[in-house]
């Protein structure tokens, strides 16, 4: 039997956590609240996750004040995020968001090593990338619901070009007591989704939740890859592990 896998976020950035809730949450809004069985536990969710996204914005530990290196890894972040998107778009249900997601993936492909550059190569090819994006593959990005990631990482692309310009020294702060109870609130939200889910898939069969578990599980896997490449390259240099950004 399918079911959604155990993952403890404690370890995950700031971004991080909010990124994968984020993705979470627009995966119930693909397959609906009603067909999963989830309906009455979505409220308390989505209410954590503007909780939590309102205290990062006020947060002085907030992402939009990290140092030039860590909105360099942010940018990042956002644009691996918007992969994960596409990816799971390539292999959906629907023919149309099939081929729209292919279309962008062959695009993503032809960048496929855009991480890997400097500072400033990196932020002209996102930008020139974005802006194909943007104009030529608009329609495929509304089709498979990826508007709205892609401006984030074009956002957070801009923010860093400033940031570079200026040569900011801000160094990223910890995570404060309100977004820490933020995150809390959040996680205890998507555990109680998850037990649901799960525990319909064991009544029920896991034929009308398959899809959704399957899509939950990839981000899932890739976090904990992540994290455990965290952990892997912490004990290297024997860097006490931190909960910042």
């Amino acid at each position: 039997m399918r079911k959604i896998l155990f993952f403890d976020l404690h370890s995950t950035h700031n971004d991080e956590h909010a990124l994968f809730h984020n993705n979470v949450h627009k995966l119930i809004m693909l397959d609906a609240a009603i067909k999963l069985g989830i309906i009455k536990l979505i409220p308390a969710y989505e209410a954590g996750i503007a909780a939590e996204e309102a205290a990062m914005a006020v947060d002085a530990g907030s992402v939009f004040t990290k140092s030039i290196t860590e909105a360099d890894k942010y940018r990042d972040q956002l644009d691996r995020s918007f992969d994960l998107l596409v990816e799971s778009k390539t292999i959906d249900s629907d023919p149309l968001v099939r081929e729209a997601a292919d279309r962008i993936d062959r695009i993503l492909k032809q960048n496929k090593q855009i991480r890997k550059l400097s500072y400033s190569d990196k932020t002209k090819a996102y930008n020139t990338r974005n802006k194909k994006l943007n104009t030529e593959y608009a329609a495929d990005l509304t089709t498979i619901g990826g508007t709205n990631s892609l401006a984030k990482q074009d956002a957070a692309n801009e923010d860093f070009l400033i940031r570079f310009g200026d040569r900011a020294n801000e160094k990223a702060a910890t995570i404060s007591g309100n977004v820490k109870a933020a995150r809390a609130v959040v996680d205890d939200a998507y555990e109680a989704i998850v037990e649901q889910i799960n525990a319909l898939a064991l009544i029920n069969g896991d034929a009308d939740y398959t899809d959704f578990i399957d899509k939950v599980n990839y981000y899932v896997k890739y976090y904990k890859d992540l994290l455990a490449a965290r952990r892997g390259r912490k004990s290297d240099d024997d860097t006490p592990e931190t909960t910042t950004k």
